[in-house]
């Protein structure tokens, strides 16, 4: 049941059905161009997060010989909370192929669109989430410039020191500033380079700040998938966003398990 986050983005794609190209720096599947290609162990559609600069209509996930699938929940990026741009299936998960994807995009104008898809082996349901029992949760921030459209490596200075063990990863959520957008955020363990899951990212109030009003973020409360790490190797982030932002604040749910 583990997933990746992988993203699609571009300045100008064109107005009209366009495809997106793939975010740069991706680094976990074969990419060409605006194709990404979908691998056996993750080809499941767990979620998809869509945002536009002014008129982003549906989202079109494509694969040959299938009917698209047709994602109507988008937003503008400069919104402050991601679940009204978020559509979750992890419950119900969209299957493709083992074949290339792309996404395409339904613009009114040429342009910046990002698409946020969650590629998993299979279904994470309710009962798997209250399986899980934590232990801590930490948070922590960044200070990095963010690469537009790519997806930028962000060391993490964590708020709380843990007692030395393994501990799962359980949940996320997470936000950006410097350019009053919303982005995607995932996981960056160092050692590990077989999941990299992650969530959607708020648009921050000001340096290292939340609203205080936002709503509840989607995608943050995850099962038990295996995504671990010690206390010798602490997590990191990649942040891939439209513009570039200056900083990012992250929370992680544990469960302590060695």
């Amino acid at each position: 049941m583990p997933f990746n986050l992988v993203g699609f983005a571009e300045a100008t794609p064109g107005a009209g059905i366009v495809p997106l190209n793939v975010a740069l720096n991706e680094q976990l599947y074969r990419v060409v161009v605006d194709d990404l290609y979908i691998t056996k162990e993750a080809p499941y559609v767990l979620g998809v997060f869509g945002i536009g600069t002014s008129t982003l209509g549906d989202i079109l996930l494509r694969q040959a010989k299938m009917i698209d699938y047709a994602i109507k929940k988008t937003s503008l990026v400069a919104d402050v909370a991601p679940l009204c741009s978020f559509t979750d299936y992890f419950g119900r998960p969209l299957p493709l192929r083992v074949d290339k994807l792309s996404v395409l995009a339904v613009n009114a104008t040429d342009e910046a669109n990002l698409v946020g898809v969650m590629l998993g082996s299979g279904k994470i349901t309710q009962a798997m989430k209250d399986q899980v029992n934590p232990t801590h949760v930490i948070s922590g921030y960044g200070d990095t410039n963010t690469v537009a459209y790519t997806w930028t490596h962000v060391p993490i200075t964590w708020n709380q020191a843990l007692d030395a063990g393994i501990y799962e990863i359980v949940g996320m959520r997470g936000s950006i500033f410097g350019n009053t957008e919303m982005g995607l955020m995932r996981l960056s363990i160092p050692g590990s380079q077989s999941w990299k899951p992650g969530v959607p990212a708020a648009q921050a109030s000001a340096d290292h700040e939340e609203w205080q009003s936002l709503e509840e973020l989607p995608a943050k409360d995850w099962a038990v998938m295996g995504i671990q790490f010690d206390t010798e190797h602490l997590p990191n982030i990649e942040v891939l966003s439209i513009g570039v932002n200056s900083d990012e604040n992250v929370e992680l749910t544990l469960q302590k398990v060695g």
